[in-house]
């Protein structure tokens, strides 16, 4: 019986030491990605639409909103016969905002591009015009990576706009 209790104690205590171990590294277990994706797909990518937007930014400057959608909507949902609409009403609403606030002196990314998992992005702008900023924001989604066995590097899907509105309540920034 004697045996018995010292082989006991014996794996309790290595158990403890385990359990210990543990406990100490459960802070620093927590810094590790949760639930990360196995693709090719890179972060070093999620940026590829910035000229995208600038290229809006300056057409809108330069008083052209058709070409400047023309050129933000390629590609994108929004820029179907389907939201053709839509998208008109939404233009003219944005050369409403040049005849209410004057004339665009320049723009700045309000903050990081915010990640939505793996496959949308949202980044924010504010537009400095004469009289007042007008905040964009922009939301992108690329296409997830199907799951396959091939070898060799799969080429990452295109950023496509799926969003696109404007706010003028600077409340909202808050």
């Amino acid at each position: 019986m004697e045996r018995q209790y010292k082989h006991l104690h014996k794996n309790l205590f290595g158990m403890g030491a385990v359990l210990f171990c543990f406990l100490l590294l459960l802070p620093f277990l927590r810094l590790l990605p949760v639930g990360a994706q196995l693709s090719t797909v890179t972060d070093a990518n999620v940026d590829e639409f910035e000229p995208r937007i600038r290229l809006f930014f300056e057409s809108l400057k330069r008083g052209n909103s058709s070409s400047a959608f023309e050129q933000l909507l390629s590609g994108s949902p929004l820029g179907t016969s389907e939201s053709i609409t839509q998208s008109n009403a939404f233009r003219s609403r944005v050369d409403d905002l040049q005849t209410q606030f004057g004339n665009i002196f320049t723009w700045e990314k309000l903050e990081t591009t915010k990640r939505i998992g793996s496959n949308i992005a949202l980044v924010r702008y504010v537009l400095m015009y004469e009289n007042y900023p007008v905040v964009w924001t922009f939301m992108f989604y690329r296409k997830p990576l199907p799951a396959s066995g091939l070898a060799g590097p799969t080429p990452n899907p295109p950023w496509v706009l799926v969003d696109l509105y404007f706010d003028t309540d600077m409340k909202n920034l808050l």
